[in-house]
């Protein structure tokens, strides 16, 4: 099956402009739009701009959503002068926005009721140029309704993998990404061992990519990998991106009630890294300007903490940590450092670890001078005294807190120095 008809395509940035782009190139007509004024048209003369989404719609059998969010993706159906208006029976929306995939049952159990079927097909750059047709689309839908929409898939993608029903398409990418940003984690990592060690960039990336370790991440490495291994990228789109597909990911995974430590490690460290540059977390001699990004970086989850009722939310919303506010042993001042913890009942148990570094951070030094500390934990705020555990309670503690969290196990690894475990005992009001 196949249509005179132009092929719709709302969002008209990089991906898909893109997309736009293609499918002008063999012919065939698009009809597009985009909401900011900075994205120029298509230079074909089988392009037209529309305004709205319901301009879209009407004239139409297939049309291509590639826009940022959920609600945007709702809205470009569902909002004022959306495709619901104008779309008719047997149309094909096409959801390419990397979303929830319950986003996309909701939205196609809603469309079903009109007779428009959807189809939620997440999108994965292949070995070539999206611009000649190389794009992978992991889809999730009706697969009769896949069939009737493939000669639109096929004009601007080389590989079209059905998942299953409608959110599969999403799970599948969702899993892709995971795999993706954890490598680019892994690679960082390495890269940052070579250059430790005087090993050239070059003599790693030859000798990965020739033997059992390459990957996309390898073979496509570039100036941004570069600078995330010195003062990082800044804040960009790229990192936009990244921190999204990764939120999105484990949001799910928890949604399904499943504990993923080397992904959640991802999640926990990547964006960071590429915004600020490994050095400034993972540097073994971390320069002042690194020490300083960091203090914002801490700074910036206190506010969060306080201001959310002792949430955090983003990438940062299945941290469990709380305050410890500690008097400096030398200052005598007030310092307060986020801390992830274990409870046991009544009990709080919280780890110097310092990321499996061999020096011990000055919040465990400052206890020890002054034992009597400030908690804030959920919405409470309490006194405590801090009590460091010794012998096989504290390696009981700790072992627990492994099995909760096996990063703690590498942390253990990392470092000859016993991390310490200090237990946090409320002091009655």
């Amino acid at each position: 099956m196949s249509s005179d008809r132009p092929i719709g395509v709302i969002g008209l940035g990089e991906m898909g402009g893109t997309i736009a782009q293609r499918i002008l190139s063999v012919g065939h007509p698009v009809i597009g739009l985009d909401k900011s004024p900075s994205i120029e048209d298509p230079d074909s003369a089988h392009f037209e701009r529309a305004q709205h989404p319901s301009d879209v719609a009407g004239r139409c059998d297939v049309v291509l959503i590639v826009v940022h969010t959920d609600d945007q993706v709702r809205d470009v159906i569902f909002g004022e002068r959306g495709l619901i208006e104008t779309a008719r029976p047997g149309t094909v929306v096409v959801v390419h926005s990397t979303v929830d995939p319950a986003t996309c049952t909701v939205l196609s159990n809603d469309l079903a009721d009109r007779d428009i079927a959807l189809i939620d097909a997440g999108m994965s750059r292949g070995r070539g140029s999206m611009r000649d047709g190389v794009l992978t689309l992991f889809a999730g839908g009706d697969a009769n309704t896949l069939e009737e929409a493939r000669w639109a898939l096929h004009l601007y993608s080389n590989n079209i993998v059905h998942a299953g029903p409608v959110g599969a398409g999403m799970v599948l990418k969702l899993c892709n990404n995971l795999l993706l940003h954890s490598n680019r984690l892994a690679m960082l990592e390495v890269a940052h061992i070579a250059e430790t060690a005087g090993l050239p960039r070059e003599a790693l990336l030859d000798g990965v990519r020739s033997s059992t370790g390459s990957s996309w991440v390898l073979e496509h490495w570039g100036t941004k990998d570069d600078d995330a291994l010195g003062a990082g990228i800044g804040s960009h789109p790229f990192v936009d991106r990244t921190t999204r597909e990764i939120e999105l990911a484990l949001r799910y995974a928890k949604r399904l009630g499943l504990t993923l430590p080397a992904t959640t490690a991802t999640g926990k460290y990547l964006s960071d890294i590429l915004t600020d540059g490994l050095p400034t977390h993972f540097g073994t001699d971390a320069s002042g300007e690194g020490r300083a990004t960091g203090l914002v970086r801490r700074n910036r989850i206190i506010e969060e903490f306080r201001a959310n009722g002792g949430r955090l939310g983003g990438i940062r919303e299945a941290w469990e940590i709380l305050l410890l506010t500690t008097l400096g042993a030398r200052s005598g001042q007030r310092r307060t450092t986020p801390l992830a913890y274990q409870r046991e009942g009544d009990d709080l148990f919280v780890f110097a670890s310092d990321g499996g570094s061999d020096k011990t951070p000055d919040w465990y030094h400052n206890i020890r001078a002054n034992p009597k500390v400030t908690v804030e934990i959920d919405s409470r705020t309490f006194e405590a005294i801090s009590v460091e555990l010794t012998g096989q309670e504290r390696d009981q503690v700790y072992a627990r807190q492994v099995a909760r969290d096996p990063e703690y196990a590498r942390y253990e690894a990392s470092t000859s120095r016993t991390i310490p475990v200090v237990r946090l005992q409320e002091i009655p009001g």
